[in-house]
């Protein structure tokens, strides 16, 4: 058994189940207490998952600020990569308590896990 476990989001947040599971297995590893220590780590298009500005309903899906605010509820950290995020949309404001990082600090986080999985 591992004590910490970080979770790379790799997908957007609408048109794939990856994100929205990803988060959800999170939240259940917190809430069950199986991992003390669970993280988020959004890189790439999953870095979409941590804009403020969403609209699922335009689309007809399920939310997954909710899944990220519950997250941060159980006091995990929620990171996105900043580079990344700026390539896709530029600078616009992110869900509060997500942390904007650079990927020098992404591969601490990485490191610093005791497992990594991605969704």
């Amino acid at each position: 058994m591992t004590d910490s476990l970080l979770i790379l989001v790799t997908k957007p947040p609408y048109g794939f189940e990856e994100a929205f599971s990803g988060l959800r297995a999170g939240l259940g590893a917190l809430a069950s207490g199986l991992v003390p220590t669970v993280n988020i780590l959004m890189v790439g298009e999953g870095t979409l998952n941590a804009v403020a500005a969403q609209r699922p309903e335009a689309v007809r899906m399920p939310s997954n600020v909710e899944a990220v605010n519950d997250m941060l509820d159980f006091e995990a950290k929620v990171y996105v990569v900043r580079e990344d995020l700026l390539r896709l949309v530029g600078d616009v404001p992110l869900l509060e308590g997500v942390e904007a990082i650079d990927w020098e600090r992404a591969r601490q986080v990485i490191e610093g896990h005791g497992m990594v999985t991605t969704f």
